[in-house]
């Protein structure tokens, strides 16, 4: 099981657009939703050559593909051949509207530990039978917001050698470098990256921003260490997360990726600076509030150390 074999369970492009046009006709059958997602998937339409027929035939088998693995997510309920969305649309709510908060939806439907869990298999095995569904994603994110993102390579075989230098014998982050090629895009739409390919950047902040709301009240004040508990309940990808935690017990103890005790990983850190400077929070340091979280920068710097966060404008 995974979400990050491109070949086998799609790209989000593909979930974009299955999931727009469900919203438009609320109801339709799956042979029609694939005929309108790829055209030249209709039996009737003839292609101009066999090159763009065999074409239209793969990217059918993609586009079906996806809808069964969103549908074995919950994002999509398939009954009798017929496809409606798991989740309704607010009152007058448009289809643009709907899928611009569908990476909301995809993120919190792929972090649910029903989904997750097991990260890796229960006999030791390097595969990913036998695993959650989207254990692959789970265990990545976990791992790559765990490093310091500033130094984070690109290539996968810089990444594989590091993963070999951190990563206890009997246990893998990514299968293969085709998982890491169908990561990068995920975490991009999912919210916990920025960038291109050859500028990919682990940043949660989108995350963390939509999360907010979730965790913390509009001019409410919470202690340091409740407020990131909060979080790692909404993104357990996150510092104190239980798939962090979980990655983090297979890491090998001499590497150092764990961050120093009351010191955050680089890239909440980096998301927290973010919506700070955005003046959507406040990091409030109390003399009298006795334990503080420290914002680890580049190459470890301390950046400043807090004891509250307070949210200071209701997020979208």
């Amino acid at each position: 099981m995974s979400i990050l074999n491109r070949e086998n369970d799609g790209l989000h492009p593909i979930v974009l657009t299955l999931a727009g046009i469900v919203a438009r006709e609320k109801v339709i059958s799956r042979d029609e939703l694939i005929s309108i997602c790829v055209p030249h998937a209709s039996s009737e339409m003839e292609a101009e050559n066999d090159s763009d027929k065999g074409r239209g035939k793969a990217l059918a088998a993609r586009a079906r593909a996806t809808l069964a693995r969103w549908v074995s997510l919950g994002l999509f309920i398939e009954n009798d051949d017929q496809v409606r969305l798991s989740v309704d649309l607010a009152r007058g709510e448009s289809t643009d509207v709907f899928t611009d908060r569908l990476p909301s939806i995809c993120r919190r439907l792929a972090l649910q530990q029903m989904h997750a869990l097991p990260l890796w298999p229960s006999d030791g095995s390097i595969s990913e039978e036998a695993v959650g569904r989207t254990a692959d994603l789970c265990r990545s994110l976990a791992w790559c917001l765990a490093q310091d993102i500033y130094a984070l390579p690109s290539a996968y075989d810089e990444i594989e050698s590091l993963i070999t230098a951190q990563v206890q014998p009997g246990r893998f982050i990514f299968l293969n470098s085709t998982r890491w090629q169908g990561f990068r895009p995920w975490a991009r739409f999912l919210g916990f990256a920025t960038g291109d390919d050859s500028s990919f950047f682990c940043d949660p902040t989108v995350a963390v921003r939509a999360e907010l709301k979730e965790v913390i009240q509009k001019n409410e004040t919470v202690l340091a260490g409740e407020f990131v508990s909060r979080l790692a309940e909404r993104l357990p990808v996150l510092d104190s997360g239980d798939y962090r935690l979980e990655v983090e017990k297979v890491l090998k103890p001499e590497t150092g990726v764990v961050p120093a005790a009351g010191h955050l990983s680089t890239a909440l850190s980096f998301a927290l600076r973010r919506l700070q400077l955005q003046g959507v929070i406040s990091l409030v340091s109390l003399a009298d509030a006795g334990s503080k979280l420290t914002l680890v920068g580049q190459g470890g710097r301390a950046w400043e150390s807090f004891t509250h966060v307070r949210l200071l404008r209701d997020t979208l």
